[in-house]
């Protein structure tokens, strides 16, 4: 349930008094105290960032008009709004939140993507998901894993993964831009297989190269030994059909199948800076952590779960080949699609990083395996674990996107569990990226029912992690909004282990104390 949308009527019945030059856009919303949003509703009129004073009424029906500055993302929406349309169509992070856009002028509905960006979306024939012929089944016993984070030790730890393959690599990822990545593989893997799915949404500013010229190189360098496929996605440039809406997120890594690298992040600068504060400390280390992601990886020996995962890798694998459109790779290079460097999205996290180091765990652990689209599997099991809590609830997540879609009914069950946890008086703690300040994304989870005392808000999170009853730890790919939790590509874990739990539950409470704050943080002066 919205709990703004009884605001809506009374938006429309005044728009001409809202349409002042420089009034982008009008949503409902809550009045802002001390940079966090209040429990008192309010109108909300986002004012171009080239216009300085726009004068409206200070209320309108008895409700409060707010006033405020578009940030970089709504001012980009506004500007360019097929440009943006087709980034937030790849990027759901860019979409923001449910609540209803209105533009004074003409009266309509800003839409989230623009009809144009649709109707092109909407022309690619969908093929019916085929899952794996393999059951998503827990594995339990002393199972080995190494527990790590980014920025902390995600490179170091990646690496020595990936140097240990002996014959061969499956990888299905949705983003693969870094050299100091690909320069590994290619140095590393010459004498293996390398099969690869890859996504291409648009580049990320971090990039050193595009998804298509990271394919190109890998195939120059590893020759017949790499094969590759360009995942069935909607929005991407190399797909003329799709399974996958907006997204082929998943972030897994197969190796000779015994062992699982699975992780919150791509191979991407960003989610793997090339710092080893522990072994090779440099001076900027610090610098470079505060400007790159927090992220959670696993690793996993088990040779039961690996040819689980395996078994969906070389699904999506095989329809992707089988479906591919030809004559894709030069245009898509060419035409690469790159996300703005918005100063609102380059703010470093709060305070210096206590760096963490890898765990390694040999203990007995169940583990279980999470797969989105495969119906329930991810928000059954989520749901169960969020229902179950009977002390503490923390959450990671790079955004909550609520959806008033009936299709996402299965995704707001979601949200309405964590709010209830927190109306039963546990302990639930919410971190949030900076994504979650855009177009009014707080204050629509408190309309969603979210108690935002509950919420901080952390510069560059980019994890998808959850723990439970300090027992239960959740490392997964999937982001909170209905595409991510129910239609995309993403995978997960569920680690039934007190050790793991514990390692994630610090780092978490460290990022709530030290890097996490209550107001909404501003873009640097420029």
């Amino acid at each position: 349930m919205n709990k703004l949308d009884h605001l809506i009527p009374i938006i429309k019945r005044n728009l001409k008094k809202l349409d002042k030059p420089g009034v982008l856009f009008v949503r409902p919303g809550y009045c802002i105290e001390n940079g966090w949003p209040t429990k008192e509703e309010a109108i909300v009129a986002v004012t171009s960032r080239k216009n300085g004073n726009v004068k409206l009424p200070p209320k309108i029906e008895g409700i409060p008009v707010e006033v405020r500055p578009a940030t970089d993302v709504e001012q980009l929406s506004h500007d360019s709004p097929d440009k943006f349309s087709r980034l937030a169509d790849h990027r759901q992070e860019l979409r923001g939140s449910m609540l209803q856009e209105f533009s004074p002028s003409d009266a309509t509905v800003k839409p989230a993507v623009s009809s144009k960006v649709a109707a092109a979306g909407q022309q690619k024939p969908e093929i019916a998901y085929t899952p794996a012929n393999a059951p998503l089944s827990a594995v339990s016993g002393a199972i080995p894993m190494i527990c790590h984070v980014s920025p902390d030790a995600g490179w170091t730890t990646l690496s020595t993964f990936i140097a240990g393959t002996q014959a061969h690599l499956k990888v299905s990822m949705y983003d693969f831009t870094s050299q100091h990545i690909l320069q590994l593989f290619e140095t590393t893997l010459t004498k293996s297989k390398v099969q690869m799915t890859l996504d291409d949404p648009p580049r990320n500013p971090t990039a050193d190269q595009t998804d298509p010229e990271t394919i190109q190189d890998l195939q120059k360098m590893l020759k017949t030994k790499f094969s590759s496929a360009w995942a069935l996605v909607r929005s991407s440039p190399e797909a003329d059909t799709w399974i996958f809406p907006s997204a082929y997120h998943i972030k897994v890594m197969v190796r000779d199948s015994k062992a699982i690298w699975l992780s919150s992040g791509n191979l991407n600068n960003s989610n793997q800076p090339k710092i080893d504060p522990f072994n090779n400390p440099q001076p900027n280390d610090q610098a470079v952590a505060k400007a790159s992601d927090r992220d959670w990886h696993v690793i996993i020996e088990s040779a039961e779960l690996a040819k689980t995962f395996e078994a969906y890798l070389d699904q999506d694998f095989r329809d992707a080949t089988a479906h591919a459109a030809s004559g894709t790779l030069a245009n898509a290079t060419a035409k690469a699609l790159q996300v703005p460097a918005l100063a609102s999205l380059k703010v470093d996290a709060r305070g210096n990083f206590k760096f963490v180091q890898p765990k390694t765990i040999n203990e007995e652990v169940t583990i279980t395996p999470l797969l989105t689209p495969d119906a329930g599997v991810y928000q059954g099991a989520t749901l169960k674990l969020i229902n179950s809590v009977q002390d503490s609830l923390y959450i990671q997540l790079q955004y909550i996107h609520p959806s008033n879609t009936p299709a996402d009914a299965k995704f707001t069950d979601l949200i309405d569990a964590v709010g209830a946890k927190i109306n039963a008086g546990k302990d639930v703690r919410i971190i949030l990226s900076e994504f979650q300040l855009e177009k009014g994304g707080l204050e629509a989870l408190q309309a969603a029912g979210v108690d935002l005392s509950k919420v901080k808000i952390q510069n560059n999170v980019h994890n998808k992690g959850f723990i439970f009853d300090h027992k239960t730890v959740v490392v997964s790919s999937m982001n909170w909004s209905g595409e991510g939790v129910l239609s995309n590509r993403d995978a997960g874990v569920i680690l039934e282990n007190q050790t793991a739990a514990k390692y994630y539950e610090e780092i978490f409470l460290d990022d709530w104390q030290n890097h996490a704050e209550q107001k909404v943080l501003s873009a640097p002066k420029t």
